[in-house]
């Protein structure tokens, strides 16, 4: 199989998985309804730099993002996407139906050349599932008209420290996804003719018990591997036995959330 039929499967895989899970994730995404608030927040202090045009959100999940945004600019066109059809018309069934408001569905890793349009993009959370974060958000950049502005959030590679300190103490296998170096993706972005601000912040989930933590990312639909790495269920009890004896109360979990805006330079 080759590199592009891998990330093919890959990608229906992380489609299906978050399709299946589509009214779970409404009920317990708290992180991401979290980094939401703080994606909208961080949108206030831009709003009067943003020129006149459309906005795009690229990866709506169940909407969590989307009200929001159309509270903030209610007299905005307003596209709202996402690479799965069930968590689109999850989120279609919530919004109320008004003629500055459609629905597509989009996959950034399948963009050709598209047009310079949207004076805004939000995405919240969604980067790190692109085949190359920073190529995909070099691709949305590229969709904003001259002065337009890219807000995006995603997990950043200083996530989970918890759970990979327990792998090294017990030589197991460190088997989540790798997240993207926020340094990296800036360093990569500034190549491109536009204005770079970001920060970072860490949000802590706890959890009564380890396992209580793996079987969350499973039923919010983010426990496909990128990797194809896995523990066995006798690695994966030794893991959570030995993370719950670590501890004197709840298990805590970090996010390491990364913000960023990209604001294109005018021509």
């Amino acid at each position: 199989m080759n590199t592009t039929d891998q990330s093919l499967k890959y990608k229906q895989k992380v489609t299906q998985s978050f399709s299946k899970a589509t009214q779970r994730y409404h009920e317990q995404a708290e992180v991401q309804k979290k980094v939401a608030e703080g994606l909208i927040a961080s949108v206030r202090p831009w709003k009067g730099t943003i020129p006149p045009g459309p906005i795009l959100e690229v990866g709506c999940g169940t909407g969590f993002l989307s009200e929001k945004i159309i509270q903030e600019f209610p007299s905005r066109e307003f596209t709202v996407t996402d690479a799965s059809k069930e968590m689109l018309h999850f989120t279609q069934k919530r919004l109320n139906e008004s003629d500055n408001l459609s629905f597509e569905v989009l996959d950034v890793d399948h963009l050709q050349n598209p047009e310079p349009k949207y004076a805004l993009i939000v995405s919240n959370f969604t980067a790190q599932w692109f085949d190359d974060t920073a190529i995909g958000l070099e691709k949305l950049a590229g969709m904003l008209k001259p002065g337009g502005l890219l807000l995006t959030s995603f997990p950043g590679n200083h996530s989970f420290t918890e759970w990979y300190e327990c792998c090294l103490e017990l030589g197991l296998p460190f088997t989540a996804n790798p997240l993207p170096d926020v340094e990296e993706v800036v360093v990569k972005l500034s190549l491109s003719p536009v204005q770079i601000d970001y920060y970072e912040n860490d949000l802590y989930q706890e959890f009564n018990f380890s396992i209580d933590f793996f079987r969350h990312l499973k039923e919010v639909g983010a426990d496909v591997s990128t990797t194809g790495k896995s523990l066995t269920a006798k690695q994966l009890k030794l893991l959570t036995d030995f993370w719950n004896n670590k501890v004197d109360n709840q298990i805590k979990v970090k996010w390491h959330v990364v913000y960023v805006a990209v604001k294109k330079d005018m021509i």
